[in-house]
C-alpha cells in the first residue's frame, strides 16, 4: 500500500468517527463531545492533506482521475466547514455537513487510483488554477446546500408545531439564511471565476471548439444562482424559495463536477 494511501485510510477513520461525534450532537450539546468532533475532524483534515501532498507531488501537482478530484472536494469541503463552525459557534452544522464529507471522501477512497494518467492537455498554472478555484466553488455551495437543508428541516418542524431535536439544536432559521447568503455569494464569486478561467483555458486549445453539456449545465447554475442574489436583493426573497433554489443550482454544478472530472471527463 502506499504510503499516500494509508494517510486516506487513517483520515477515513478520523473523518468517521467525528461525523459520528457530530451526529451526536443532535441529541445533546456537550462541550466536551463538540471538541472531539472537531478534534477528530481536524485530524482527519490534516492526515488527508499529507496524504493528498505526497500523492500530487508525485504527479507533478496534477490530479489523476474521478477519485482524486473527489478528495480534493473533500479535502476543501471539510476544511470550509470546520472553518464556518468555529467562526458561527454552530456546531450542530456539523451534523449535515461531516457525513456528507465522509460521503464523498469513502466513494473516492472505494472508486481508488486512476491507472492512465489523463490526456486532457498540457498542465499549466492556468488550468491548475481554474480546476482550483472549480473545486472551491462546488465545496462551498455543497455547504450552503448543507445549510439549506437544516432551513428546510428546522421550518418544518415549527410550521408542524414539532419542536423536536432539531427545533433545540439548530441555530434559527434567520441565522441559517443569512448563512446561506453569504455562502452564495461568495460560491457565486468562485464560479464566475471558474467561467472566466475555463474560457482562457478554452481559448488557448488547439483546434475548433464547442461547448460541451457540462460547460452549458456550469452556465445554467451560474444563471440559477445570479437570479437568486437578484431575487435577494430586488425582491426580497428570503427562506424557503431560497433553499431550494440552493439546492437546486448545487445539483446542476453535481452534474457538471461528474461529467468534467468523472469517467471520461478527460480532467
Amino acid at each position: 500500500m502506499a504510503l499516500s494511501r494509508l494517510f486516506f485510510v487513517f483520515a477515513f477513520h478520523a473523518y468517521g468517527f467525528g461525523a459520528i461525534a457530530y451526529l451526536t450532537l443532535l441529541a445533546g450539546r456537550r462541550p466536551t463531545l463538540v471538541w472531539v468532533a472537531r478534534g477528530l475532524t481536524a485530524v482527519g483534515w490534516v492526515l488527508q492533506g499529507v496524504g493528498l501532498v505526497l500523492l500530487l507531488s508525485s504527479q507533478g501537482w496534477r490530479p489523476h482521475g474521478f477519485a482524486e478530484s473527489l478528495s480534493i472536494f473533500a479535502f476543501l469541503l471539510v476544511a470550509l466547514f470546520l472553518t464556518i463552525e468555529l467562526r458561527t459557534k454552530a456546531p450542530v452544522l456539523g451534523a449535515f455537513l461531516a457525513p456528507a464529507a465522509v460521503a464523498v471522501w469513502l466513494l473516492a477512497l472505494w472508486i481508488g487510483p486512476e491507472a492512465q494518467p489523463p490526456t486532457g492537455g498540457p498542465w499549466t498554472l492556468m488550468l491548475a488554477a481554474h480546476i482550483g478555484v472549480a473545486l472551491t466553488g462546488v465545496a462551498v455551495f455543497a455547504v450552503a446546500t448543507g445549510v439549506a437543508v437544516a432551513f428546510l428541516l428546522l421550518e418544518g418542524q415549527m410550521k408542524g408545531k414539532h419542536f423536536g431535536v432539531l427545533y433545540e439544536r439548530i441555530p434559527s432559521l434567520e441565522f441559517l439564511d443569512g448563512l446561506n447568503r453569504r455562502l452564495v455569494t461568495w460560491g457565486f464569486i468562485a464560479l464566475s471565476l471558474t467561467l472566466v478561467t475555463g474560457l482562457w483555458v478554452a481559448s488557448r486549445t488547439e483546434g475548433v471548439r464547442t461547448f460541451q453539456a457540462v460547460e452549458l449545465t456550469t452556465a445554467v447554475a451560474w444563471l440559477v444562482f445570479a437570479g437568486l442574489l437578484q431575487a435577494r436583493v430586488l425582491a426580497g426573497w428570503r427562506g424557503r424559495r431560497v433553499a431550494w433554489l440552493t439546492m437546486a443550482g448545487f445539483g446542476l454544478l453535481l452534474l457538471s463536477f461528474v461529467g468534467t472530472y468523472g469517467p471520461g471527463g478527460g480532467r
